[in-house]
């Protein structure tokens, strides 16, 4: 009986003497978010765009650069020079042309044609420069119109 009464005690004191120590995990300040790069996959013949999407989302917004074409599939190269407009279903690593469905083109002047023919049109210049892409979020800014267009969704 003493023994038992002696280990409780010592484990009473033990307890009690030990000094309060919190461990908590590494705090990692930056978003794992910053580590996704929207470009990979857009030059070459991947097939991906950068635009704004969510997973399992219905919209994809993201520019078109080519209209047509087997590199154009995801309605973006990274190798061109002009955007044609912005439309809002695209498909990544198809393949095949598809979607790019409901083109919009911010503009300053009224011209129909998208002058992928080489006259007069709506299309304008941009560079990558001027350009961001992040999950969710895409920026780029129009040289020949000076405009500046950010998609994002939620």
């Amino acid at each position: 009986m003493n023994f038992s009464k002696l280990l409780f005690t010592l484990v009473i004191f033990s307890i009690i003497s030990c000094k309060e120590r919190v461990i908590t995990p590494a705090q990692d300040t930056k978003s794992l978010l910053t580590y996704v790069n929207p470009f990979i996959g857009t030059g070459g013949h991947g097939h991906t765009y950068p635009g704004a999407t969510m997973p399992f989302g219905m919209m994809q917004l993201s520019p078109d650069t080519r209209l047509d074409g087997w590199d154009g599939c995801s309605g973006y190269h990274h190798s061109d020079e002009y955007i044609y407009g912005f439309s809002h279903t695209h498909l990544s690593g198809t393949g095949v042309s598809d979607y790019g469905d409901i083109l919009l083109m911010p503009t300053n002047k009224v011209i129909f044609n998208n002058g992928a023919d080489g006259k007069e049109g709506y299309r304008s210049k941009f560079s990558h420069d001027k350009e961001k892409a992040e999950p969710g979020f895409y920026k780029v800014h129009l040289d020949d119109t000076d405009i500046d267009v950010e998609l994002t969704v939620s």
